[in-house]
């Protein structure tokens, strides 16, 4: 048995030492990538610090010992910044949000810290250290808890910021987005696999294997996938194409290929198919309206239209069809025929999909919220 999980230990290391590597040889140092070494970096020890505890190498042990402790403390809010970074694309993102790891400094100066230093001691320096470590798995069911909370927020997250850059940006597929996506996936499964076996060690009976060894080999599986993933997806460890907006591209690039040997005539009359798809077939109503169904529909590449909304028109496809949405509400707002249907039934069938995403828009577009703005029409009539 020990033989099987040196072998996925001694691979473990060996895979996730190659993806901070990469990522330190990486010609990109944007926020992201700083994470990624934090992250990569705190599961390496972890891993170690499990090669020592099979092996019985004290000196590594106890060296490893600390990120071992905060493993579930540190990585829940990192992801959650990991996250904030890619799409905020934002520097200084944990100073910013400092205030999701005081919980980790609290319990690496209260517990992690004064339990290394018991160890070495061969005895508690503190009388509460003795009740945390009677109530070792009633802790650590909290620690993961409160891990899995944070996954489950940074995945919730995620999936709403993805939403909008997938409208923003023709060159973004699921695959782009597929390496984040299972890693949240992938720690998600194995947080509550591990909570799921602590609870049924406490309550029923102890299993004949070491549960910790399986939690371990599921990360280092993890790990390995991930790192494959990333290998063969070359976005996938160096998202720049999340990092970078339609105005940073812009500036690198005046011209786009998309556009070259296009003459200001050719361009007007794209501006007026688009127009008129909008206008006449009013496509903005359907609310999954995506770039390459609209570039389809006036028979050119979405990656054409994008550079076109981007370069010519000076926008964003996720932009340009919320201004025919927000128009069709003010139309409805003012007709008689729309005033036993609410403001909410009104944006639905201008092709909002979400409340949330209703108010802000149309509040950006307008300067008002939707009942102010309704409110302003009957004061003036």
């Amino acid at each position: 048995m020990n033989l099987i999980i040196t072998f996925f230990l001694t691979t473990g290391i060996v895979i996730n030492a190659i993806i901070l590597l990469l990522l330190i040889k990486s010609k990109t140092k944007e926020t992201p990538q700083q994470l990624l070494l934090l992250f990569f970096s705190i599961t390496l020890f972890y891993i170690i610090h499990g090669y020592a505890q099979v092996h019985k190498l004290k000196f590594l042990f106890l060296s490893t010992f600390v990120f071992n402790e905060i493993i579930e403390f540190f990585t829940g809010p990192l992801i959650f910044v990991y996250i904030k970074s890619l799409f905020e694309g934002k520097t200084k993102l944990i100073r910013k949000y400092y205030i999701h790891f005081v919980p980790t400094l609290l319990y690496l100066l209260c517990v992690s810290i004064p339990f290394l230093i018991s160890i070495i001691k061969k005895e508690f320096v503190f009388n509460y250290l003795k009740t945390i470590n009677d109530h070792g798995d009633l802790f650590g069911i909290l620690l993961m808890l409160y891990f899995i909370f944070y996954t489950l927020y940074s995945l919730k997250l995620f999936n709403r910021y993805k939403g909008a850059m997938k409208l923003n940006f023709s060159n973004i597929s699921e695959s782009d987005f597929g390496w984040v996506k299972r890693m949240l996936i992938g720690v998600l499964v194995i947080s509550c696999l591990d909570v799921i076996f602590t609870l049924y060690e406490v309550n029923v009976k102890e299993l004949n294997f070491e549960t910790s060894y399986l939690t371990l080999v599921s990360v280092i599986i993890l790990i390995i996938y991930l790192g494959y993933y990333g290998v063969k997806q070359s976005k996938i460890l160096l998202p720049d194409f999340l990092i970078n907006t339609p105005e940073k591209k812009d500036k690198e690039s005046k011209k786009n290929e998309y556009l070259s040997g296009i003459n200001d005539e050719e361009l007007n009359m794209l501006k007026l198919s688009l127009e008129r798809v909008m206008f006449a077939e009013k496509k903005y109503l359907d609310e999954d309206l995506t770039l390459s169904t609209l570039a389809n529909a006036i028979s050119i590449s979405d990656k054409k239209l994008s550079a076109f909304l981007n370069q010519y028109l000076k926008t964003t496809f996720y932009d340009y069809v919320n201004k025919y949405r927000v128009a069709s509400v003010k139309e409805k707002i003012k007709s008689p025929e729309y005033n036993n249907i609410t403001l909410l039934g009104i944006a639905y069938e201008s092709g909002f999909k979400s409340k949330t995403s209703f108010n802000r828009i149309f509040k950006k577009e307008t300067g008002l919220s939707p009942s102010q703005f309704k409110s302003s029409l009957q004061e003036t009539s």
